[in-house]
């Protein structure tokens, strides 16, 4: 089985958005933070239009991995990710 979990990330301000960028270099840098979690991490997303924009990835992870300790992993600074499991 598979849990479909959204990674709800957000910028701290314009000049993390710029460092950080969009896409698949953003994307690499996710996959990067939660490498050894077996993480299905899209290089495509749907976006919001404000500056800086929110991005919602849905990933796809293990049935076996625990949410809370993905929460609990240190994210780049300039960036917030918040974990959201619906299947719960």
């Amino acid at each position: 089985m598979v849990k479909n979990l959204t990674f709800d990330v957000r910028y701290d301000n314009e000049l993390a958005h710029e460092y950080y960028g969009e896409g698949s270099k953003l994307a690499a840098t996710i996959r990067q933070t939660y490498h050894d979690r077996d993480l299905e991490v899209p290089d495509e997303y749907d976006s919001t239009l404000t500056t800086p924009p929110i991005h919602f990835m849905s990933v796809s992870a293990p049935d076996t991995v625990d949410v809370d300790n993905l929460k609990g992993v240190q994210v780049p600074p300039g960036l917030n990710i918040e974990i959201l499991d619906f299947d719960m």
